[in-house]
């Protein structure tokens, strides 16, 4: 942690900056100071485990490194606004008078005092007088005096330290002795070590389900509750999840849950979450009476399985609340505990059976960490490093985290040399101070390369079994300054790869949603002992409060979280009097509704603020938290933010989703020059934008864009916005009064975006119906001109045109395009020419006035080859609320017409008799809702599989 930390003071001090006199050299001489410290830290991050003296020398030297990070974060812009600024200088006074006078004085030193004296000239209006700008430059001057008197009280400290380094007889080591960053080849060849193909489990495995789906019931006619106990890392859980998922349990059991337990086990909380992993919902003030009659009615009669993992207490009063909630299941109904304690695993009502697991046979160590440790490697480079690997796995000792683990760090080392150093390192050894953590897990953080350790030791502020998003995390970790820019690569991404580093590693475990090949990672869990090791690296900087009281002291955390639930009423004390917080987290919904001034009075030093709360004002003392970088506020009920907000220069995230009652954002936005993500979604209140949105030209997410509004942003305020990335929602596309304000947004320089919704309000829309209005409707959505190249997704709601655009169809521009939505384009008789689009696979159109599907929306006069597959990759087709639609013709001579077509849907087409007589057969469901009439032709569906008949009168 020290040396993250170090590391990252240093990547500032490197960065330009104009300053002059005293603070320019007092910068120099700390550089120096902590070049001197930098190279002893790697030998004592090592040493702090045999010598607790070292320790806290280490805890001095951050203390003060924090301190310095802070002076410099307010002294010296990032590199992007440096630019900005220079640019904004060379428009308002002309470039060349300054750059000849820095060129003249850059030999003589004097530059930097040009600079200065430059900056104060043009800095604000064009209209003050020249005793104002004197006025500028005099207090730039005193700024920077002050700031040299503080930058010279941290070196004295510095200085201190670096003396204090002879005590020790710390070796220098210049190089940096940790692990190198993996490559993707080496992320991709991870899943090559398949959890579903765990070793060594298979009889184990075999035996408990044979316990679980046997049908005895103990004699006082209680459900049995089998037990897998063992101490950490043996893969308890995993061995738990491939039962949960077993073919034989999930067809023998009616339900099949599963809930986490680990260290809380509060009896009504528990209830509502065994009732949300059954598929309901409980309100958030319910007593445990009225949650446990409605858990006694979702098992009513059904045989159901219920796993609780991670199990650690052995109240058995508590436990047998808990029963009374089950006794309403079928005969058969078991539950599946994870234990690390035998006691509590007799206490569990009490187990009717107890599988205690052990650790794994040295053959299936080894097998397991030769398909890790030599995944990837050339396969004559494997014979040289065998003999010293498998005495690697010796010292694993038979437990499956520490192998992997282990061998995701020998991944990354390619000689033999490495793998002996690995072998004979005295981590193996370590006893007292690091008691209780795998040797592995230690030896593996030891081989972090130094970016990924603070990103790694940032997780110990979440509670154990937290699901990390991985798209939070990486914000969070940029707010904190832990991703190290690398040319102009996003920082987002390369926040991205460090993730996906540290899941590579198994320090983390992956959360994904979807199937199969279209497997996204979304977040990540981590295992109990890696997080007890992130706290063990983390030590005092980090603490978590619960009900009120924390483990570790709010007075030296740099980051904290606080646990809630629907009883919390306030932030716990001790945090809003902390001042070293650079992080507050809050987890879990809550009934906070003010947050105290005097939070943002004492918390200078936030980066991260994360408060789901129900507030309905946001204290103006925000403005203070000058080094703020990330702010989420989602879920409050605030009406608008205070202008003060507009202060956080520094701010590169700002989320205010399901704000249902804000209606304004600060007017003043267009200062916010590093916010790189807006997100507000779900803000329904919300009707215009601030003027000046366009002039943050750093922004990558905008959530939505909603067009003018009592005197908000035209479209043509898109212009700028060429980084915007993801998805972009245009709200209000009716307000654009004409061709020229439409092309202003140059939509076709979005090239990041992937997902584009333009939209028009319902309301609005029945306002304009002369043909004046429609016709430049037409010709405003037209002037957008083919949005996107590089779009996969496509929606357009309420388009008022009797036609449609004719850049919709145009395969050449949309190759990439997978989703498209025509949604309540009422005003259109006939569908656009959609078939030439190659990559389109779903597909959703509601257009009520189009009596007839036919030819053109297949292609045909497209242009180019007309016997060329219709809708070639289409899988998914709805047609909705198509209330004319009469025929729907689905064959072309010479042409075949959807051959992937798996599914469709037809909903609200009362006019539609029949369906096509030549449907695919690739069709597998067939899903027709609120018709008035059953169209006939679809008992002709050979393959079909599931088919849906629902609401049709007839």
């Amino acid at each position: 942690m020290a040396t993250a930390l170090v590391s990252m003071v240093m990547n500032k001090l490197r960065e330009e900056v104009y300053l002059v006199g005293d603070a320019k050299e007092e910068l120099i001489k700390l550089s120096s100071t902590l070049e001197s410290i930098q190279a002893v830290l790697n030998d004592a991050e090592i040493m702090q485990f045999h010598n607790p003296s070292i320790q806290v020398w280490l805890k001095k030297l951050k203390d003060v490194a924090y301190d310095a990070e802070d002076l410099l974060d307010e002294m010296i812009p990032s590199p992007e606004s440096e630019s900005e600024t220079n640019d904004g200088d060379d428009r308002l006074m002309g470039n060349q008078p300054w750059k000849c006078l820095r060129s003249l004085f850059s030999c003589c030193g004097l530059e930097d005092w040009i600079k200065l004296v430059h900056d104060s000239w043009t800095d604000g209006t064009h209209n003050r007088s020249i005793g104002d700008k004197v006025r500028t430059f005099v207090s730039k001057v005193e700024s920077q005096r002050d700031f040299a008197r503080q930058i010279k009280q941290v070196r004295a400290k510095l200085d201190q330290i670096a003396a204090d380094t002879s005590k020790f007889s710390f070796k220098e080591i210049h190089s940096f002795r940790g692990g190198s960053q993996l490559h993707k080849a080496e992320f991709q060849t991870s899943s090559l070590v398949d959890e579903s193909q765990m070793l060594g489990r298979d009889e184990e495995k075999d035996i408990i389900i044979s316990k679980l789906v046997s049908g005895s019931s103990s004699e006082e006619g209680r459900i049995h509750v089998i037990s897998i106990v063992g101490v950490g890392g043996l893969g308890k859980t995993t061995l738990a999840r491939l039962i949960y998922n077993d073919e034989k349990v999930r067809s023998h059991f009616h339900k099949v849950l599963w809930v986490c337990v680990s260290d809380d086990f509060n009896v009504t909380n528990l209830t509502k979450e065994i009732i949300k992993a059954a598929g309901g919902t409980s309100r958030p003030h319910s007593l445990l009476d009225s949650l446990q009659n409605q858990l006694i009615q979702t098992f009513q009669g059904k045989r159901f399985l219920l796993v609780l993992d991670d199990v650690w207490n052995d109240d058995s009063e508590r436990w047998e609340k808990l029963r009374l909630s089950f006794q309403s299941g079928a005969h058969g109904s078991k539950i599946l505990v994870t234990t690390r304690s035998m006691k509590v695993a007799n206490t569990c009502m009490p187990s009717a059976y107890m599988h205690e697991l052990k650790g794994l046979s040295y053959s299936d160590c080894w097998l397991l960490f030769s398909r890790i440790a030599f995944a990837g490697r050339k396969e004559e480079d494997c014979p040289a490093l065998e003999k010293i690997g498998r005495e690697i796995a010796k010292k694993c000792k038979g437990v499956p985290l520490s192998v992997k683990v282990i061998g995701s760090v020998m991944r990354s080392k390619r000689t033999a040399q490495d793998w002996q150093d690995i072998l004979e390192s005295e981590t193996w050894e370590i006893r007292g101070i690091a008691k209780g953590i795998l040797p592995a897990l230690l030896l593996s953080h030891e081989n972090l390369p130094v970016h990924l350790k603070p990103c790694f030791a940032y997780c110990s502020v979440f509670p154990k079994d937290y699901v990390m998003e991985k798209d939070k995390l990486v914000k969070l970790w940029l707010a904190q300054g832990f991703i190290k820019p690398q040319g102009r690569r996003e920082m987002e991404a390369i926040g991205g790869e460090y993730f996906d580093d540290l899941l590579a590693r198994s320090l983390f475990q992956k959360v994904v949603i979807g199937y199969e090949d279209e497997e996204e990672v979304i977040g990540c869990t981590i295992h109990d002992l890696c997080h007890d090791l992130a706290q063990f690296i983390a030590k005092n900087e980090y603490c978590i409060f619960e009900n009120g009281m924390s483990d570790s002291s709010s007075a030296t955390a740099r980051h904290s979280s606080f646990i809630v639930n629907w009883e919390t009423s306030e932030i716990p004390a001790p945090l809003c009097n902390a001042k070293k917080l650079r992080t507050l987290l809050q987890i879990g919904e809550s009934k906070i509704d003010s947050i105290p001034d005097h939070l943002f009075q004492c918390a200078r030093s936030l980066r991260a603020l994360y408060l789901h709360t129900r507030i309905k004002e946001l204290p103006s003392s925000i403005g203070l938290l000058k080094h703020l970088r990330y702010l989420d506020m989602s879920y409050s009920d605030v009406v608008e933010l205070p202008e003060s907000v507009t202060c956080l220069h520094n701010l590169q995230t700002l989320k205010l989703n399901c704000c249902s009652e804000l209606q304004r954002l600060p007017s003043g936005m267009s200062a916010m020059v590093h916010l790189r993500h807006l997100e507000f979604n779900h803000t329904r209140s919300l009707k215009y934008l601030p003027k000046g949105l366009g002039r943050i030209s750093s922004l990558r997410t905008l959530s939505r864009f909603i067009v003018g509004g009592d005197g908000g942003c035209k479209i043509g305020e898109l212009k700028q916005l060429d980084s915007l990335q993801g998805k972009l929602l245009i709200e209000h596309l009716e307000r654009v009064t004409s061709v020229d304000e439409a092309k202003e947004a140059q939509l076709e320089n979005k090239l990041q975006l992937r997902v584009l919704s333009l939209a028009m309000s319902p309301d609005d829309a029945l306002e304009m119906s002369g043909n004046g209005d429609v016709e430049r409707m037409e010709n405003v959505v037209e002037a957008l001109q083919r949005p996107l190249a590089n779009l996969e997704e496509l929606e357009i709601w309420g388009y008022i045109g009797y036609k449609f655009p004719t850049w919709i169809g145009d395969y050449s521009s949309f190759s990439k395009l997978v989703k498209l939505k025509l949604i309540d384009c009422n005003k259109c008789t006939q569908l656009p020419g959609l078939g030439r689009l190659p990559s389109l696979k779903y597909l959703q159109i509601a257009a009520g006035l189009v009596k007839r599907v036919g030819s053109e929306f297949y292609g045909n006069s497209s242009g180019g080859d007309i016997n060329a597959v219709a809708f070639p990759k289409l899988e998914e087709l709805e047609f909705r609320n198509m209330y004319e639609l009469e025929e729907w013709e689905l064959r072309l001579e010479d042409k075949e017409i959807m051959p992937s077509l798996h599914s469709l849907t037809i909903r609200k087409c009362p006019k539609l008799k029949a369906l096509p007589t030549h449907l695919p057969k690739s069709l597998m469901s067939l899903h027709i809702y609120e018709m008035t009439g059953l169209p006939y032709g679809w008992k002709q569906l050979e393959s079909l599989k599931t088919l849906t008949i629902s609401s049709c009168s007839n």
